[in-house]
């Protein structure tokens, strides 16, 4: 317990006294002449005034109204008067204390306009309580998502620091709820969780259900990129994301020379399998092969065979301009971008394929991309996957007039971990018209800009038209996210009266005036309540809504998990097609037509 302060309470005794003997002295008196005057109205009405100087008495001599209060009993009034001034007192005193505070003005848009958005003003552009789309949050108990007639694109930039609840309360919560819509989704679960948790209920709901697996190998369904690659645009994407995935870690850049020529060796690789091995031996375990197994003279001879015209010509004229130590270096630094080809496991991962990446555009599908988030080596991998999706989706849907059977809906939980994915920001704005849409999970700004680094990253941002704040522990993405509410236009109130006793019976002295402030400062989105969110739509005030975890969801009591399990191909040992691309040159294979 903290010490007494004397001092203030001899000062509010000393201020009780004073009230007592001050009222004591100006109320008796008045009490007495009132009395007096309807005693005298009472024996001769309408008669001249009495002889009111005892009341002047009274007022000359304060001990006096002291006695004739205890002895006229005259308390009872005068405690009644005395309260009501104290009361009267009180109220104006809260009314006029001291503050220095702010009332928001957005109204008035002298320094800004920003506040958030009211319960009728979200009725009129989202649903409220019958959701049919990607759901934000709860407003009043009542779930929060885009109506389909919405003028918004489906894009969604979720900002939510680890722990912030992004999987709990926005993607377990829409796989959910796009399973209740039947659309497709295509899903990153860096844990594997989501797929153990959802997959068994997927299934029971009609999807077809895949994982490209690169956590527990073993039980993933199998994906060959280099079956994807049918013309020079796809190899060019395919070589763009190997070598923009593929950096040595720890440097911060390298020599663009050195990169352009193993971009160059490797699409003349990936064209020669794609285009002259048997249809069982392309896949990426052969191009690593060819690699492994040949100098560059050996490459040279198996290239100039080919005829002119050839895709894999060109690419490989190019590289081939470098003297032999040049070339000799591009072979062996490109074999160190591809070495994890010489995991066993990795060669019949990526050997054939067991899921076609345009079925999400045709029927009900979820596909479970688990990459690692703590291990960069299959980067290229998860960049290839998902550039392949995106292209090959798209191209489907323009083919069947500018969207498929099934809009696909990207959950893509920790984005800047799944690798880098060439012109995504080109990606990101041509993909609504061809029902696809990605929401984009990230845990800062800094993460997300290191990623996608020249101001790419705001483009992402910039595309998406709904954008969620469900929590931060930096000043970076807070300063974002305030930057992002707005300004607005605050009356400043301001009062100041003097200290002390004197200021017991002063009102002091008020100004207003206008101001400008964030909607919310950068310290007070950290301080954001955990339960809470912000909702910021295109065009709109943003929204603060409270998370919906997805126990909440009508369906999310049909979860039954369920542990993944070794696929068939992983019992299997028989090995890998061997291409002669990995058999040595000089083993006798004369009439082999690489050598």
């Amino acid at each position: 317990m903290g010490e007494i302060n004397y001092k203030k309470v001899w000062l509010i005794g000393l201020g009780i006294a004073a009230y007592l003997f001050i009222s004591i002295w100006l109320l008796v008196p008045l009490i007495e002449g009132y009395n007096i005057l309807k005693e005298a109205s009472a024996e001769a009405p309408g008669g001249k005034l009495p002889d009111l100087s005892y009341v002047m008495t009274l007022y000359k001599d304060p001990f006096l109204c002291l006695a004739v209060l205890v002895e006229d009993r005259l308390y009872v009034p005068w405690l009644i008067i005395s309260l009501g001034i104290l009361g009267g007192i009180g109220i104006m005193a809260y009314s006029y204390r001291d503050k220095n505070g702010i009332e928001y003005l957005p109204e008035v848009g002298t320094h800004g306009t920003a506040g958030f958005m009211t319960k009728s003003e979200a009725e009129k552009i989202l649903n409220l309580g019958r959701p049919n789309g990607i759901i934000f949050g709860t407003l009043d108990g009542r779930p929060v998502s885009l109506p389909d007639t919405t003028y918004l694109n489906r894009h969604v930039a979720v900002f939510g620091a680890s722990g912030s609840m992004k999987s709990r309360a926005y993607v377990r919560t829409n796989i959910l709820q796009l399973a209740h819509c039947g659309h497709s989704m295509v899903i990153t679960d860096p844990k594997g969780e989501l797929l153990r948790d959802t997959g068994n209920f997927l299934r029971q709901s009609g999807y077809n259900v895949k994982a490209f697996n690169l956590v527990a190998m073993t039980c993933s369904d199998r994906w060959n990129p280099i079956a994807e690659v049918t013309d020079d645009t796809d190899a060019q994407t395919f070589t763009e994301v190997v070598i923009a995935n593929t950096k040595m870690p720890g440097t911060k850049g390298s020599d663009p020379f050195w990169d352009r020529a193993e971009q160059n060796l490797l699409k003349a690789l990936v064209m020669y399998v794609v285009r002259e091995m048997p249809i069982r031996d392309r896949h990426l375990a052969s191009v690593y092969g060819m690699l492994a197994a040949a100098d560059p003279k050996q490459l040279n001879k198996i290239f100039e065979k080919l005829p002119t015209a050839h895709p894999a010509k060109m690419p490989y004229n190019i590289y081939a301009q470098a003297n032999d130590k040049v070339r000799t270096g591009v072979v062996i630094g490109l074999g160190t971008r591809l070495q994890v080809f010489q995991n066993k496991l990795v060669q019949r991962l990526t050997d054939t394929s067991d899921m076609d990446i345009t079925l999400p555009g045709k029927k009900k599908c979820a596909y479970f991309a688990v990459f690692p988030d703590t291990d960069s080596t299959y980067d290229f991998l998860a960049g290839l996957f998902f550039s392949f999706l995106f292209m090959k989706l798209t191209r489907y849907a323009d083919a069947k007039g500018g969207q498929g059977e099934q809009e696909v809906y990207f959950l893509l939980d920790e984005f800047p971990n799944i690798g880098s994915i060439p012109d995504f920001t080109k990606k990101i704005s041509t993909m609504r018209s061809r029902g696809l849409h990605a929401s984009i999970i990230f845990q800062n700004i800094a993460q997300l800009k290191n990623r996608y680094p020249n101001d790419a990253w705001q483009e992402i941002i910039g595309n998406c038209d709904s954008r969620l704040f469900l929590g931060a522990t930096d000043v970076m993405t807070s300063q974002f996210v305030a930057d992002l509410l707005g300004k607005s236009t605050v009356r400043t109130i301001n009062t100041r009266k003097k200290a002390g006793l004197e200021g017991m019976f002063d009102f002091g002295d008020i100004s207003y005036g206008t101001s400008q402030r964030n909607l919310l400062n950068a310290d007070e989105i950290l301080r954001l309540p955990p339960e809470k969110a912000i909702l910021s739509l295109r065009g709109q005030r943003p929204l603060l809504l409270d998370k919906m975890d997805y126990t909440k969801h009508p369906l999310a009591k049909k979860l039954v998990p369920q542990q993944a399990t070794e696929k068939e191909w992983a019992c299997d040992n028989t090995p890998v097609s061997e291409s002669p691309a990995m058999l040595d040159a000089g083993s006798g294979h004369e009439n082999n037509k690489f050598w």
